[in-house]
């Protein structure tokens, strides 16, 4: 008799899904799940050490100069949390950016912060202190936190790239030793999130590699991995402040090659007095940069700052149309969000500040907390003036 069939090959068992972060045909995923990132950024971090007493992250203990802002403003804390921690779901995950100076992290007292450093010790050593509460306050909630090089130091404010040094030799804090110990500090909560800079608007070859001056990303990277494998890092474009995807895509082979899967890649839309000139900056040029990202790169993208400034709440923006893509009559906070929700782009508007008051939008409009006199609300303009993020945040979030 002829001999039995062998049986037929066991199917092949099936990939292991990666634990954590990682991306794939520009979309984020966390432990296999895809996620899309929803939350505010917020504003006073990035100036409080030369600004001590404003209403900010410390409830301050002038009693204690050791202490002074070392315990944090749960009144703060809690009307953003009202907000933030609704929204999680499987899909979507809460977010906060929280701008840092390096200067006030590294101990690197400025000409605009001199006198507090002089006045309460271990000033940096308490702001410190101070930021891994705030962070511990939101990730111990579910919230991710992305800790944001806003500037590397207070003299000097934004720079075209993150600095080495200063060309005046005045004193600031370099943007690698920061990174280095930042990423250190926070590499066993991978729900911080590291912005390498804020918004760069330089040559795109020093952007990328650094030279005595500037540190580079790929520099600024390197010390983040060496500490940190397993954080998201976010990174945007070398030109028009946060505005660029060229360079992006001339990165992306660099980061192939490191393989690289924990990256977003990072635009910051505006509309307003200083932007009105440049077509590029409506809906249509916004989409405009996240197709080329889609195109040409599989990296997930994000917006940590987007805003509009005293336009229509429901109507054109300086010269951007209130009709985009079929939708009439929105604003443009709201075409920013049709297209990320198109795409699946994660996002932050610009900027719950703590010394916010309403009723409406705040001096510039672009207040989100300036619902109510306390600045705890979501703004909801009443004058058609600026995003009417009360209303937004329920639609979109």
């Amino acid at each position: 008799p002829s001999p039995p069939s062998p049986s037929p090959p066991s199917p092949s068992p099936p990939s292991p899904v990666p634990n954590g972060w990682y991306s794939r045909d520009n979309k984020l995923y966390y432990n296999g799940s895809k996620v899309t990132l929803h939350g505010f950024g917020t504003t006073s971090s990035e100036y409080l050490l030369r600004g001590l007493g404003m209403v900010s992250w410390p409830t301050y203990n002038w009693a204690d100069p050791k202490n002074i802002i070392t315990n944090v403003n749960q009144v703060l804390v809690n009307s953003i949390l009202q907000y933030l921690r609704p929204v999680k779901t499987n899909s979507v995950f809460p977010i906060l950016r929280f701008p840092m100076t390096a200067s006030y992290w590294l101990n690197v007292p400025t000409k605009a912060a001199a006198a507090n450093f002089k006045k309460y010790p271990n000033l940096s050593q308490q702001y410190q202190s101070l930021v891994k509460l705030v962070v511990q306050s939101f990730t111990g909630q579910g919230v991710l936190v992305i800790i944001d090089l806003h500037w590397n130091d207070d003299d000097t404010e934004q720079q075209p790239m993150a600095l080495k040094t200063r060309s005046d030799g005045g004193p600031t804090a370099s943007a690698i030793d920061f990174w280095s110990s930042i990423a250190s500090t926070f590499q066993d909560n991978d729900r911080v999130l590291f912005e390498l800079y804020n918004e760069p608007h330089g040559p795109a070859d020093i952007w990328m590699n650094g030279n005595t001056q500037y540190a580079g990303m790929l520099e600024m990277l390197a010390a983040v991995r060496k500490e940190a494998p397993n954080n998201l890092v976010v990174i945007a474009g070398a030109a028009k402040y946060a505005y660029d995807s060229d360079s992006l895509v001339q990165l992306d082979s660099k980061l192939i090659a490191l393989k690289e899967t924990k990256v977003l890649y990072n635009f910051h839309p505006y509309m307003g007095p200083a932007q009105s000139g440049d077509p590029t900056k409506c809906a249509a040029g916004f989409e405009a940069l996240v197709q080329e990202i889609v195109k040409n790169t599989g990296r997930p993208m994000i917006i940590t700052e987007f805003g509009q400034s005293c336009c229509a709440t429901n109507g054109a923006c300086m010269n951007c149309p209130a009709s985009f893509n079929g939708s009439t009559g929105i604003g443009y906070d709201e075409r920013i969000l049709e297209i990320c929700d198109k795409y699946e782009v994660s996002w932050l508007p610009w900027a719950w500040r703590p010394a916010a008051s309403g009723p409406n939008s705040g001096p510039n409009c672009l207040d989100l907390n300036a619902g109510n006199a306390n600045g705890t609300a979501l703004a909801h303009p009443t004058d058609d003036k600026g995003g009417d993020w009360a209303t937004l945040w329920n639609k979109y979030s």
